[in-house]
């Protein structure tokens, strides 16, 4: 688990850095960095998340379709900002007035925060491991990480954190307060492998057998969701062209050499 919190957070100050190395460079091409990201996601969840979660429940679907609903409701707050959507706030005459910490997008900070938490409880993989046998999970317990899944997130926080970390600039919060924020926002993984952690070991066995293919469909929803929304809707930044195309079909292209 710390091993998976720091990469969660190095790729959250990635993005970060992006933004503020490039600029609007970077978000000019944020379309093309999200459709290599989505179709990878997509491609994650049909050849690994998907198949895992089904072979080991029968309400996988149940938790798909709640994942999905979720994701919908968690974009109704935060704006769509995990599909890259950036609304630049109209400038007015309290934008001198110096900062204030009404001005944080608070709404859209916990949506993305229980999003980062929901998408990343099944991390750490049990589906292997019996409940209750005592096994040690050690710090850096290689074995127990879903290392495609942690690709995936991570291909999808990076640009994540290039769109919050542009909204909060563009609406005047101090950089000082913009890295304070976006640490927060990578540690927010945290919280769900914690939260996932505790879950499992104090559900009753019968349950414990299976509530990590129930965590790996609801976040299924989730990122099919995100994915769909990435290469598929239309507007400004996701006008489907030749980039985006060939982004996408390298993405596909590297879920396949992954998992199959």
């Amino acid at each position: 688990m710390l091993l998976t919190t720091v990469i969660f957070l190095a790729a959250t100050l990635l993005g970060g850095w992006a933004f503020v190395l490039l600029g609007q460079r970077g978000l000019d091409n944020l379309s093309v960095i999200l459709s290599f990201g989505g179709a990878f996601i997509i491609g994650m969840c049909f050849l690994h998340l998907v198949p895992e979660s089904f072979s080991a429940s029968a309400f996988a679907g149940v938790w798909v379709l709640a994942g999905f609903l979720v994701q919908g409701l968690l974009e109704y707050l935060s704006k769509g900002i995990e599909h890259g959507h950036f609304h630049a706030h109209e400038h007015d005459e309290h934008c001198d007035s110096g900062f204030q910490w009404n001005r944080l997008p608070w709404a859209a900070l916990a949506s993305l925060a229980l999003h980062a938490a929901l998408e990343s409880m099944p991390v750490m993989d049990h589906s292997h491991h019996v409940h209750h046998e005592g096994h040690v999970h050690g710090p850096l317990a290689l074995n127990m990480i879903d290392w495609g899944l942690v690709v995936g997130l991570v291909l999808h926080k990076v640009p994540v954190a290039m769109v919050l970390m542009a909204m909060m600039i563009e609406q005047h919060v101090p950089r000082r307060t913009a890295w304070i924020v976006l640490i927060a926002f990578g540690l927010s993984p945290l919280v769900g492998m914690l939260a996932f952690e505790g879950l499992f070991h104090n559900l009753p066995h019968d349950v414990a057998l299976v509530f990590p293919a129930w965590m790996q469909a609801l976040v299924v929803g989730i990122l099919l969701h995100i994915g769909t929304t990435v290469l598929f809707e239309a507007g400004d930044g996701h006008a489907f062209n030749r980039k985006k195309f060939v982004a996408t079909c390298v993405g596909v292209g590297v879920s396949l050499l992954a998992f199959l």
